[in-house]
């Protein structure tokens, strides 16, 4: 079950209400029934929303081209699945991808047309008395929040209203703490040097001498000759440090329960709420 004031985000927006001529006049619900914002271990995450022309046969209202549904920006099209779309009762084919009539922009590549990332869905709606239902599934469970809900119809963009969908850990009005850890870190380094013989080159010291095979070589047979290089040398040896952070299990201390709003100000009193 949502609950809204944990969320502080809008289960329903209605552009129609929003200043400016022409007008986009629909209005967006998520419907909780259809969706399963909280799901259980092996489902996917829900997300099913209503869309409804409410304006009037004049040219003061336009109608819908295409939406941009915001979400968080850390999704990726591999956690989008089972995205549907129904327009007046009938089933829509849907192909999700960078050519398709859904499809996901980002920030650095968001919808042209309204500037706004997120689910973008192609699908035209009727000013007056046109419905669309849409329902996509993410296989990662999202935090719910605020997302930015952008139209384009007529020639005109409208953006500044959000509706409940999925948000970033951190996106969500989470409570937030900064601790600091100083800490002294003692590193062993060892050097070992190395040499390595680059590739041989043979020089010829002059023409060859033939000489008939009843006069013995000069030297010992299969001699080796060696030789000592001596070579100074000075190791610099950069050495970074740095910290990883890990949270441990939380421990958590009741305090009081009401369906009276207790957060607001919750300081003013001395109390303090965990």
């Amino acid at each position: 079950m949502l609950n809204i004031a944990q969320t502080a985000c809008n289960l329903s927006i209605n552009y129609a209400e929003v200043a400016g001529t022409p007008i986009l006049p629909f209005r967006f619900v998520l419907d909780t029934n259809l969706s399963n914002l909280n799901p259980a271990p092996g489902q996917n995450q829900r997300f099913c929303y209503r869309v409804s022309g409410i304006g009037l046969d004049n040219d003061t209202f336009r109608d819908l081209s295409h939406f941009v549904l915001g979400i968080c920006n850390q999704i990726p099209a591999s956690q989008i699945t089972n995205i549907t779309v129904v327009i007046d009762g009938e089933e829509q084919d849907v192909e999700f991808g960078p050519d398709g009539n859904v499809e996901l922009r980002t920030e650095l590549s968001p919808d042209p047309t309204t500037g706004c990332p997120g689910l973008k869905f192609d699908f035209g709606l009727d000013k007056v008395e046109g419905e669309m239902l849409i329902c996509y599934e993410l296989t990662v469970t999202y935090p719910i929040g605020p997302n930015p809900v952008c139209l384009f119809g007529g020639g005109v963009t409208r953006t500044g209203l959000s509706i409940c969908g999925p948000v970033c850990n951190g996106d969500n009005n989470n409570c937030e703490s900064t601790v600091y850890q100083r800490a002294t870190v003692c590193v062993p380094v060892s050097v070992r040097p190395f040499v390595r013989t680059g590739p041989t080159v043979t020089h010829c010291c002059g023409e060859p001498i033939i000489t008939p095979i009843d006069e013995p070589c000069d030297g010992v047979p299969n001699r080796a000759c060696a030789f000592i290089i001596t070579q100074r040398i000075c190791v610099e040896v950069p050495v970074f440090f740095g910290a990883n952070t890990r949270a441990g299990a939380p421990f958590v201390e009741c305090g009081e329960v009401s369906n009276e709003d207790i957060c607001t100000n919750c300081n003013g009193n001395g109390d303090e709420v965990l």
